[in-house]
């Protein structure tokens, strides 16, 4: 089985949490946390950073690390 290596910023203003929703794929109007694939030669500091420009056109402090999560 391959393994995808992913992030997802939880983004805290003003005491609100940033949730994005969906608008494709199976799970479409579902919610989550922005974020994506860790691209070969980056760091998730770097990906996670990319990401939300890329989706936000937002740039952003990266914080710690929260948890890491591991499925099948």
């Amino acid at each position: 089985m391959k393994t995808v290596h992913v992030v997802a910023a939880i983004i805290r203003r003003d005491n609100k949490i940033l949730a994005t929703q969906r608008g494709y794929g199976e799970y479409k109007d579902g919610w989550e946390f922005p974020g994506g694939k860790i691209n070969e030669g980056e760091t998730p500091e770097e990906a996670i950073a990319r990401e939300i420009k890329e989706e936000l056109d937002a740039d952003i402090n990266v914080g710690d690390l929260l948890v890491t999560v591991e499925h099948d």
